[in-house]
């Protein structure tokens, strides 16, 4: 058995880390002795984050408000990382958004929002640390999926699309890497106590997960390396039974579990406070793009 990677001394960056699972791995992080360098939308919320994990950590960790849809803000924001704590071991693409409800009510600007922070933010910082890590020979980057990622619902199209699009990219990529010293996992927590599934109901079968919980097993998957962390693990074996079945099975596994209105039957009064926060929750004036504050959400998983 090869033994267990340490992190204490590594330089671990977390996207979207002011709560939910980023904030929880970037305290869990801190806690192992990694230096950790965070980001998020908020100046102020990531400037208070900063200073609670500073006083786990004493003084190792740093912080920016970054808008993650801003690809050259997200290279300069890595670029300062290592200037400050010294080349990136980890990478955790962590951010993302989850606007819910039936797709043809789903506005231009919304779809486009979670694509760009869901997807193509992952897709860039990916390629940035392994511009970094694949000289060096070593490393590892998590993408933070979704059991939507491997298990689609109604309500959630276009957010399940982006989280299959990190599955298959993070499978495709951990192909090609084989071998190079770097090492690729990929999340799928369940559903996940944050603000983030605020009035959706549980998934028979599958318990709710705290985000402390999604970021322990982070940091074992990291420790250990693994591709693929399930969050309960209950939900890798839904995941790969459901990946087994025949498309009529299928249905109707969802339907017995309720996963295929998990989306759709939302409290929408719970999850007004989280939409408004993203700036989603609201529907866009034809022909526009939206405000500059809704083209600049961001969110925690």
């Amino acid at each position: 058995m090869a033994a267990e990677r340490q992190i204490s001394g590594k330089v671990a960056v977390v996207t979207g880390a002011t709560g939910g699972v980023g904030n929880a791995l970037a305290k869990a992080l801190v806690r192992e002795g990694a230096r950790v360098s965070i980001c998020d939308l908020d100046p102020e919320l990531v400037e208070q984050a900063v200073v609670e994990l500073n006083s786990l950590s004493g003084g190792e960790a740093i912080g920016s408000a970054v808008d993650l849809s801003d690809r050259e803000a997200y290279s300069a924001f890595l670029r300062e990382t290592e200037e400050k704590l010294g080349p990136i071991d980890i990478l955790v693409n962590n951010a993302g958004i989850m606007p819910v409800g039936p797709f043809e009510e789903e506005t231009e600007a919304t779809a486009a929002k979670q694509i760009d922070v869901n997807f193509h933010a992952v897709l860039h910082g990916t390629k940035e640390a392994l511009k970094r890590m694949k000289p060096r020979g070593s490393g590892h980057i998590v993408n933070v999926a979704s059991g939507a990622g491997w298990v689609p619902g109604a309500g959630g199209v276009t957010y399940s699309a982006t989280k299959f699009a990190v599955n298959g990219m993070t499978q495709a990529l951990a192909l090609e890497l084989h071998g190079s010293g770097v090492d690729v996992s990929v999340v799928a927590p369940a559903v996940i106590k944050t603000q983030l599934s605020s009035g959706i109901k549980e998934v028979k079968g599958l318990r709710p997960v705290t985000p402390e919980e999604v970021a322990d097993a982070i940091v074992d998957g990291i420790k250990k390396p693994r591709f693929a962390i399930f969050v309960p693990r209950s939900m890798g074996v839904m995941s790969h039974v459901y990946s087994v079945l025949p498309y009529k099975a299928r249905g109707l596994l969802a339907r017995t579990t309720g996963s295929d209105k998990l989306l759709l039957n939302v409290d929408r009064a719970a999850r007004a406070e989280y939409e408004a926060k993203v700036g989603l929750g609201q529907t866009e004036p034809s022909g526009g793009g939206g405000s500059k504050r809704r083209q600049k959400a961001s969110a925690k998983s």
